[in-house]
């Protein structure tokens, strides 16, 4: 199934060449790896993460709270050396504990599923941003170079190749676009200063 695809751009990009069309290079993957908004973003989700990740341990540490007083209400309940109302009452106090702790743990999966599903738009949200300001820089990078096509060279998956496996070196403007993309970054947090005076 892969040789399909790839002989389909191997045969556009021949027909390009052919065709006289000024066809430029850019390694994506690269790009956006090294665009600052890519390491703001990545520390962003890394935080956010760790704020849901600290609120489940949190609730972990209730759950021992309270399966340690279910269990310790329950031997209560079962020595004899107590009264019966004491039993009792150790009882109940078992049988609550044992229900806050069913509704605690139906609440933490809740919230580590609905906060799985946060995380995921999160991630894709700022990757589609990220990939609209690259796609914009790569637009006018290769209009100003003077390029009517722009092909990927990177590989979409560690370890395997590029669709464009072979073009001269002249044609990989992947620099001419991080530099740009990052022109930009300097400038950031003095705006932010700004806003703070």
């Amino acid at each position: 199934m892969k040789k399909i695809p790839f002989l389909l751009i191997a045969l556009f990009a021949a027909s390009l060449l052919g065709a006289g069309v000024t066809t430029g290079v850019v390694d994506l993957e690269r790009i956006f790896r090294e665009y600052y908004k890519s390491k703001i973003a990545e520390e962003l989700i890394r935080q956010q993460a760790t704020v849901y990740r600290n609120y489940l341990k949190r609730m972990e540490t209730e759950h021992a709270r309270l399966a340690e007083t279910a269990r310790t209400a329950r031997a209560a309940a079962q020595n004899v050396a107590l009264s019966a109302s004491e039993r009792q009452r150790a009882e109940a106090k078992a049988e609550a504990a044992a229900r806050a702790l069913a509704a605690q743990k139906a609440e933490a999966e809740l919230y580590a599923r609905d906060r799985a599903a946060d995380m995921r738009n999160l991630q894709n949200r700022k990757r589609a941003e990220i990939l609209k300001d690259i796609r914009e820089q790569i637009a006018r990078s290769a209009a100003l170079l003077g390029y009517g096509f722009v092909l990927d060279c990177s590989g979409r998956v560690p370890g395997e190749q590029g669709m464009v496996l072979l073009y001269p070196p002249g044609r990989d403007f992947t620099n001419h676009v991080i530099t740009e993309l990052n022109r930009n970054q300097t400038k950031a947090p003095a705006n932010k200063g700004n806003k703070n005076k």
